[in-house]
Formats: structure tokens, C-alpha cells, sequence
């Protein structure tokens, strides 16, 4: 027997401290809720853990982005509704306005209003927004560069990929121009009558000079959109529509044989006083067709367009549609020494849209594309309200209109539940993720507890050991008595 050396209290000293070691693992397990408390408990648990976490946080950050994308939509979709309603209402005027039962003091109040409800819609185009981000301006849609600062994308599908697409014009577009000679009066009794422009009646009444003709053919034909100019001090008069195009039509009759005689002398009065028509020009293009897929500088094989006024739409098949337009009076080729032709190349990017990011990983997104909306864009900036015909062409434009924020709309629904669709999954996956996640980090508390009151009566057992273990010792002073 050897007393300098109690392997066996050694030996219990040591089972103990692995208990305690043990037991302090387990509290520390059941105070936290977790089963890994440090990389030594499950290294590779823990960095699989770990991984599972970042992914978590990025689904339920995704969840709450598809929700202010759902936020953006109904934004925009408010301001859209708004301009349903406008359009019904100017809708509703052009109606009225197309009954010839109203003169001309009511259809100044009617062509005031649709003018008012015109600006309104640009600005619900230009204010309608989400956190400082304007939605309906145009803001949101794909951008376009084109070489030629002459033209400008006015419209641009979905549906049209990225790439380079070429467009020349080899004529430009025309107003439509008429001139008149005014006669110098004072007009006398014979000579007074109407000139009718565009069915639309200017009085030219006894004793109005010169200048009194002019000045009433100016203010009067600015109601439809016609202006009256002169470089003879108003000894003639050019009329000219402000817009451009084959739609754009300037019919002139006189009522009076003796005023139509007068106001001849340019020569563009018949002499049977019917009265002269004259229309104006559409532009007229062309459009570079690649061989390989649309975008590859140049449009696809199938590819078609028209023009109308100072504007060129291609269309194809897959719902493409671009539409550009031309500043009419400004096109030309640098390299033609000021020939009223030009050319284009226009850049379509995929930068633009509004990216919503709709998942924990990158590239999973949704590119929200919404098209500009303003009065302009939407063909209803210049309705005239003055003439049955006018009234009548402005019902098919804002019905056209409608059509347009119609389409939009639509979209924006499929966004919406686009949107709601994503969240549900983001929200499915993340509660998935989040079990798993659980299985690998968290305690199972019964059997933890089961495990830590193992190891408590193991330590007391430890405990009663090393007692007896140092009492053995002891029995050696027997030898010595």
C-alpha cells in the first residue's frame, strides 16, 4: 500500500471534472435553448447552421420586399384608377360636344374643361409615387439611348429584347397648309359672309379691315389647333396645323360668291366657291432587318411598321412594339448637309424598370415595367371640342386612351399577383428552412434534462468516490500502531 500516490482518488478526481464539464454543457444547453453553443459542441453542424440562418433572414427580407412591391403596384394602381375617371368624364364632354346643338360659347366651356382635365392627367402622371420614386412619368420603364437627338422612344413593349435597332427616315412629315388672300376692305354688305375652316365658322362681317380679318382668322382657328401667319404685313394668310401627318386636314369654303371672289386671289379658292382641301404627310421610313435575333442591330425578319405624322411603329410577332418619334422639323442627317432626313441607331437597355428583389439569392427578382402616362403619351394633350367632326375623331382617341391605361392596369394586376404568389412561397421556404435550421441549433429539452440529471447523479456518485477513495489512506496507520 502506498500513501504518496492515491491513483484511486486520481482517478475519481478526474471522472468528476468530465462530469462537471459535462453538466456545465448541459446547463448551458438548457439555459440557452440551444444544442450548439460553441464550434467545439458541432463544428460542422454549426457552419451548416449557420448558412441556413443567412438564407432564413434573406427569405423573410425577400417576404417583406415582395410586400412593398405589392405597396408600389397599388400606388400606381390608385393613380390609374384616378385617370380611368378622368378619361370617362372627358370621354363624356366629347359626347357632347359632338351634338351640334351646342354653339360655340359651350364648347368653349367644354373644350376649358377637357383642357383642365388634360393637365390633371399629367399631373397625377408626374405626381403619383412610392417613397420619393415617381411611377407613372416614365420613370419605370426601359431605357432607351438613340445616337440621333432628333428622335425619341415614345413607347417601348415588354416584349422587345435588348439590343441595337436602326430606323431612317428618308422624308419628314408635313403639316397641313393652306393660304388665303385677304382682301383689304372694309368688307361691304355684298362681301360678308363666313369662311369656313375645317367646318368650323368664322364671321367676316360688314366693314372689318384687313387686319380686323386677320386678327379674327388668328384667334379663332387657334381653337382647332390651326395657326395663321403672314409675311405680307396680312395681305395673305398661311394656315397651318400645328400637328403633322396624313390626319392632319385644312378644308377651306367660303359662303358668300362676292367674299369667296375676294379672298381668291391666291389661288386656292375654287372659283364655284366648294371650297379647297389639302392634307398634310406622313413621314416616311425604313427599318434595318437583321438576320440573327431581334436586337442583333436590327429588327427581326418579320418585323413591320407604319407611320403616322411624325411617328414610326414597328410591330412584331411575341407582342413587340416600339414606337419612335421624330421632331418633324428638325430631322436631318449630319452628314447631308441639312437634308430633312436622319438616321438612327437606338440602344435598348434592360436598365430602367423598377427591380423588386423577390429572393434570398442573387438574379431572383421581378422587373416591374410601367410606361409613361401622361396626357401627351396618351394622344389626348389636343383635343378639339369645336366641330361635330373634331368631337367625334377626340372619342375614338380617348377610347384609344382608355384601351391604353386598360392594358397598364391589367399588367400592374398580374404584378400584384405576381407579388402575392412570391410571398407565399418566400413564406413556405422560409418555414422549411427555419425547421431544419431548428433540428441542427436547438435543444431537445426532455432529453437534455434527462441527460443533465444522468450527469448530476453520476457527479454525486463522483463525489461519494472520492471520499472513499481518500479514506483508504487512512487504514495504513493500522500498520503502525
Amino acid at each position: 500500500m502506498r500513501i504518496n500516490h492515491n491513483s484511486m482518488a486520481l482517478n475519481a478526481s478526474d471522472h468528476f471534472a468530465g462530469i462537471n464539464n459535462n453538466i456545465a454543457k448541459s446547463m448551458k444547453r438548457l439555459s440557452s435553448g440551444k444544442k450548439i453553443t460553441s464550434p467545439a459542441d458541432d463544428a460542422a453542424g454549426l457552419a451548416i447552421s449557420t448558412k441556413l440562418n443567412a438564407q432564413i433572414k434573406g427569405l423573410d427580407r425577400a417576404a417583406l420586399n415582395s410586400n412593398d412591391g405589392i405597396s408600389v403596384i397599388r400606388s400606381a394602381e390608385g393613380g390609374l384608377s384616378e385617370m380611368h375617371s378622368i378619361l370617362a368624364r372627358m370621354r363624356e364632354l366629347a359626347v357632347k360636344a359632338a351634338n351640334d346643338v351646342e354653339d360655340e360659347l359651350d364648347r368653349d366651356a367644354i373644350q376649358e374643361e377637357i383642357d383642365a382635365l388634360a393637365e390633371e392627367l399629367t399631373q397625377i402622371s408626374d405626381t403619383t409615387a412610392f417613397n420619393g420614386q415617381v411611377l407613372l412619368n416614365g420613370n419605370l420603364t426601359r431605357r432607351t439611348l438613340p445616337d440621333n437627338g432628333d428622335f425619341k422612344t415614345t413607347y417601348l413593349s415588354p416584349d422587345v429584347p435588348a439590343g441595337e435597332y436602326e430606323i431612317e427616315v428618308t422624308a419628314p412629315a408635313e403639316q397641313a397648309k393652306q393660304t388665303l388672300s385677304i382682301p383689304a376692305g372694309p368688307i361691304t354688305a355684298e362681301q360678308a359672309g363666313t369662311i369656313t375652316v375645317n367646318d368650323f365658322q368664322v364671321e367676316i362681317s360688314e366693314g372689318m379691315t384687313q387686319t380686323d380679318i386677320y386678327e379674327a382668322l388668328q384667334t379663332h382657328l387657334d381653337k382647332i389647333g390651326i395657326s395663321v401667319e403672314s409675311n405680307d404685313g396680312g395681305a395673305t394668310a398661311v394656315l397651318k396645323t400645328e400637328e403633322y401627318g396624313s390626319k392632319q386636314v385644312i378644308e377651306i369654303k367660303i359662303g358668300n360668291d362676292e367674299l369667296n371672289s375676294a379672298m381668291g386671289g391666291a389661288g386656292t379658292i375654287d372659283a364655284d366657291g366648294k371650297g379647297v382641301k389639302t392634307e398634310g404627310k406622313d413621314c416616311e421610313a425604313s427599318i434595318t432587318k437583321s438576320t440573327g435575333n431581334p436586337g442583333d442591330k436590327g429588327f427581326s425578319q418579320t418585323a413591320t411598321f407604319t407611320t403616322d405624322g411624325n411617328k414610326v411603329t414597328i410591330v412584331d410577332k411575341n407582342g413587340f412594339e416600339m414606337t419612335v418619334e421624330i421632331a418633324a422639323d428638325k430631322v436631318q442627317d449630319p452628314n447631308d448637309n441639312g437634308a430633312k432626313t436622319g438616321k438612327t441607331k437606338i440602344e435598348v437597355l434592360t436598365a430602367g424598370t423598377m427591380i423588386i428583389q423577390t429572393g434570398a439569392n442573387s438574379g431572383e427578382q421581378v422587373s416591374v415595367d410601367i410606361p409613361s402616362l401622361d396626357a401627351k403619351s396618351l394622344g389626348v394633350d389636343k383635343l378639339v371640342m369645336y366641330t361635330h367632326a373634331y368631337a367625334s375623331d377626340a372619342v375614338d382617341i380617348i377610347d384609344q386612351a382608355v384601351k391604353r391605361v386598360s392594358d397598364v392596369r391589367s399588367k400592374l394586376g398580374a404584378y400584384e399577383n405576381r407579388f402575392n404568389d412570391v410571398y407565399d412561397g418566400l413564406k413556405v421556404q422560409s418555414e422549411s428552412i427555419t425547421e431544419a435550421y431548428s433540428r441542427i441549433m436547438d435543444t431537445d429539452m426532455a432529453e437534455e434534462m434527462t441527460n443533465y440529471t444522468q450527469q448530476d447523479v453520476l457527479s454525486q456518485a463522483a463525489i461519494s468516490m472520492m471520499q472513499r477513495s481518500n479514506e483508504r489512506p487512512e487504514s495504513i496507520l493500522q500498520l503502525l500502531q
